[in-house]
């Protein structure tokens, strides 16, 4: 038995064990080669998996074993490793993400695990027995590694199969916490409004070409002028400089922080923080599709200079920063 095929093994009665899943439901896969995936077949339960139970399917889904069949999610895995860097897919429906996701939109996370690991979760409607609309799917986790399906559990990927499954336990330890939190009347930030900045959403009028002078003036002035921000920034002592860069881009920005206020941008500059990413991934953050902080942690923007520790105690001036920056309309 080959070593990818007992790990297949193994996880799948963890999830079992971890009551990630029962019955038949659920399916795994990895990647074996550019072409090649092996995949849980057709029918098959997790917790009594053996070598027969796993089909190695070429990149249309075609089983190499004429005999076998693959799951019936194959397309789901396919799109998941055509459209991302996923080396391994687990789809499993975990009993608490199932209650949750037939009454919300999304899963907003309490912990600070949790948001920077899964960050806000959306909750994708799925009226049909099999995912059919994979793209909107694999739209989602390019910016996060794991999405809720309405009433059809979750769909985790990682570099390996160890990483699938332990976001997966960990939403699902995430949402137990959420019904928790409702049952004790602890409410969550997502429902305190009072730090929400009102504006217009960044898709409602047209706006500043990215990172352009003009854009980020608008940020400076967007912050300097909002008296929560300078509160937080003048208490936790903001004082640092802070360098944006846009990969496609010559030119990165560096942003001047001090006394609680933006007080210098300066181009071509290198501060004490340098944060790098490509133009995808900035404007994710900038349309509010993905937590700036979350997409540092996954590496889609890149911490290139400075402590990701120091830069935390700075977390909640910056948090708002982001978010006030975020009502700031791009082109």
């Amino acid at each position: 038995m080959r070593r990818i095929e007992r790990e297949i093994i193994h996880f799948g009665k963890l999830l079992f064990e971890r009551r990630l899943i029962s019955g038949w439901g659920g399916n795994i896969s990895c990647r074996l080669a550019k072409d090649r995936f092996l995949i849980t077949g057709q029918h098959t339960s997790l917790a009594f998996l053996s070598s027969r139970d796993l089909v190695e399917i070429d990149r249309q889904g075609k089983p190499i074993k004429k005999k076998q069949q693959p799951s019936s999610e194959t397309p789901l895995h396919l799109a998941a490793y055509n459209g991302t860097e996923a080396k391994a897919v687990i789809h499993v429906h975990p009993p608490m993400v199932l209650a949750f996701s037939l009454t919300h939109q999304s899963f907003v996370p309490l912990s600070f695990e949790e948001k920077y690991t899964v960050g806000e979760v959306p909750i994708l409607p799925q009226e049909t027995p099999t995912v059919t609309e994979t793209e909107r799917v694999v739209k989602e986790l390019r910016l996060r590694p794991i999405v809720i399906l309405q009433g059809h559990g979750t769909v985790a990927v990682g570099k390996n199969l160890r990483e699938a499954f332990l976001l997966t336990d960990l939403l699902e330890e995430a949402v137990h916490c959420q019904f928790f939190k409702h049952e004790t009347g602890v409410r969550a930030e997502s429902e305190q409004s009072s730090t929400t900045p009102k504006g217009e959403s960044p898709a409602q009028k047209e706006g500043h070409a990215l990172f352009s002078r003009e854009h980020l003036t608008a940020l400076i002035e967007s912050a300097n002028s909002d008296p929560e921000f300078q509160s937080q920034a003048s208490q936790s002592d903001l004082t640092t400089t802070l360098t944006l860069h846009l990969e496609e881009t010559d030119t990165p920005w560096t942003v001047h922080f001090e006394g609680g206020k933006i007080t210098k941008l300066e181009a071509g500059a290198e501060g004490e923080f340098v944060i790098s990413g490509k133009r995808e991934w900035w404007e994710a953050v900038f349309q509010r599709r993905i937590d700036p902080f979350l997409a540092t942690q996954q590496g889609k923007l890149k911490l290139e200079r400075g402590e990701l520790w120091k830069l935390s105690q700075w977390f909640k001036p910056f948090q708002r920063a982001f978010a006030l920056w975020q009502t700031i309309p791009i082109k």
